[in-house]
């Protein structure tokens, strides 16, 4: 009998593991149940109480996570392969973003206050200096 424990992972059955290894082949992703369950060899019934375990669709849904997962550095390197290209310009920009370097630019908008640009455009390059002093001299202490 397959049960949950908190010590130990869902155990499936034998109709079950069938079941599962249809379920996590892409070959038969949108298929319909009556297919999957021929593929399987289990009938509808078996499906539909092994769908019905809450443990089971985790494990099938767990499952098929790792097996992406496993996947992704294969993505990842074609995803490189075709960046270094000419047009392969998304897949650098993808690249860079999951690498933490290339962010997309965010709009801010804000409630008004000090131009801080227009500020420092009407400083002499004396106060400009010194400013620069002041600020390095702050961040030495």
């Amino acid at each position: 009998m397959s049960e949950v424990t908190k010590s130990d992972k869902y155990r499936p059955t034998a109709a079950e593991k069938k079941l599962l290894e249809v379920l996590i082949n892409p070959e038969y992703v949108g298929d319909s149940i009556t297919s999957i369950c021929k593929a399987a060899n289990v009938s509808r019934k078996k499906y539909y109480d092994a769908m019905g375990k809450e443990a089971f669709v985790n494990l099938v849904n767990e499952t098929t996570m790792d097996l992406i997962k496993g996947k992704a550095s294969d993505v990842l390197n074609a995803t490189y392969k075709y960046a270094l290209k000419e047009k392969g310009h998304q897949d650098r920009k993808l690249i860079l973003t999951i690498a933490g370097i290339y962010t997309d630019k965010q709009e801010i908008e804000h409630s008004g206050g000090i131009d801080v640009r227009k500020q420092y455009e009407e400083m002499s390059d004396e106060d400009l200096e010194a400013l620069v002093k002041r600020y390095e001299k702050i961040n030495d202490s």
